[in-house]
């Protein structure tokens, strides 16, 4: 069998999830993911995560304000490592533009791994007492 790039994708318990094999591309997409509250759709995002090299893993996330309502939004990622270091809130800048936004999360490898998930969900700012509200989150794993 050639060695072809393979993904899988998973959808179980409003989780989305990408998984990478070695040896395929470098980068692995995840998304789209959007949040809601009080029934209207707030925000969404998309991306891919990445290994940069073999120095860094990097999750390019693109975001979108949907609502326009002057609240903020942002999106929040934890990465775990398969020999169990974990990495928690990661989280871009918050914003309200109504157009895709990018920013780049990166993290060093373990060199104690061979693989990495990204788990990475699209949240709203709705202002104090509301809690803020985020999507479910997609998975994308890739090894190395």
């Amino acid at each position: 069998m050639p060695n072809t790039p393979r993904a899988t994708v998973l959808a179980a318990g409003g989780v989305l999830l990408v998984t990478a094999m070695a040896g395929s591309a470098s980068a692995v997409g995840w998304g789209s993911v959007a949040v809601s509250y009080d029934g209207k759709l707030r925000a969404t995002a998309h991306g891919d995560f990445r290994n940069d090299r073999n120095i860094n893993a990097t999750n390019k996330v693109m975001s979108k304000d949907l609502a326009a309502d002057g609240n903020t939004i942002y999106t929040e990622g934890n990465w775990y490592f398969d020999n169990g270091a974990e990495l928690h809130s990661f989280h871009t800048p918050e914003h309200n533009h109504t157009y895709y936004v990018t920013h780049h999360l990166k993290y060093h490898l373990e060199a104690t791994a061979k693989s990495v998930r990204a788990a990475t969900q699209a949240c709203v700012q709705l202002g104090w007492p509301v809690p803020d509200t985020c999507s479910p989150a997609a998975l994308a794993t890739f090894d190395y």
